[in-house]
């Protein structure tokens, strides 16, 4: 569980020290929005892993669910129907995600 948190932590870090960055030399703003791809699929995998320990966890089910429910909805509206308001909420979307999965990872209290 310290590894998953260790993890987290670091997934989170890398687009946050990057946006840092970009405020001296104007190229890192674009590494920095890059990386939040790495920080996603890093997520996911932490996800799977906490999921693979805890499959009980109505929380993590509930994330993956949200994981599911964003990336239909971006195919849907990438490819089927365009509409611009989804578009703006596709955009704050992953950002929850991250909120919920460390707040899922952080809380969990460990056994001694």
């Amino acid at each position: 569980m310290k590894d998953l948190k260790i993890t987290n932590t670091i997934a989170i870090s890398i687009p946050l020290v990057l946006l840092l960055i970009g405020f001296i030399e104007e190229g890192f703003f674009y590494l920095a929005a890059y990386s939040t791809m790495l920080t996603g699929l890093l997520q996911i995998i932490i996800g799977l892993i906490y999921w693979n320990k805890y499959r009980e966890n109505l929380y993590i089910k509930t994330y993956f669910l949200l994981v599911t429910a964003f990336f239909s909805l971006w195919y849907y509206n990438e490819n089927i129907n365009y509409v611009d308001t989804l578009t703006w909420v596709l955009i704050c979307f992953p950002l929850v995600l991250c909120i919920f999965l460390s707040v899922i990872i952080y809380t969990k209290k460990q056994k001694p």
